[in-house]
């Protein structure tokens, strides 16, 4: 149970840290000759794994990152989009899990939950290696960004469907 407690608590700080970091912006694009992303925002992607897919590119393409940086940012990227892609899945199987029994879907939301953690966690240590070894300017640019890509990773930040419940791991 306080595994569960965690997870949730876990969840609703990558919630709040997200919403907060979009109330107050973005720096991309303020001064730096960059070009207009206007546009890109306009284009909403169809699904969660495609907006985590453009706030991936974004920030890779905003960290100009080196040779040596690549395979950390690879490895950070690769586990959150793995989650994402576990996230649409399970979203996909709410018809099936809504006919289990309660039990069934008390025992399957615990399942999920860790299964989450685990990715979480992992995504966690690959950003923080990553972050490592980046140079000052480029830790500048990915704070608060790499925490806002595992929120979207985690389905918590965006959505496709404008009335689902938060926590779609618990259908009940």
């Amino acid at each position: 149970m306080r595994k569960g407690f965690i997870v949730f608590s876990v969840l609703m700080l990558v919630i709040a840290a997200a919403d907060a970091s979009a109330q107050v912006g973005s720096r991309r694009g303020s001064g730096r000759g960059d070009v207009d992303r206007s546009a890109k925002v306009q284009e909403k992607p169809e699904n969660s794994v495609d907006q985590l897919a453009l706030i991936l590119a974004e920030l890779r393409e905003d960290l100009k990152l080196t040779a040596d940086q690549q395979a950390a940012w690879d490895a950070y990227a690769r586990n959150a989009e793995a989650l994402a892609s576990d996230v649409a899945r399970e979203r996909d199987r709410t018809k099936e899990v809504m006919q289990m029994k309660v039990l069934q879907r008390l025992d399957h939301a615990v399942d999920v939950a860790r299964n989450r953690l685990t990715a979480v966690e992992d995504i966690a240590a690959a950003a923080k290696k990553l972050y490592a070894g980046l140079t000052p300017e480029q830790q500048s640019r990915a704070d608060p960004r790499l925490a806002t890509a595992i929120a979207a990773a985690s389905d918590s930040l965006i959505s496709d469907q404008p009335n689902r419940r938060m926590v779609t791991c618990f259908p009940f």
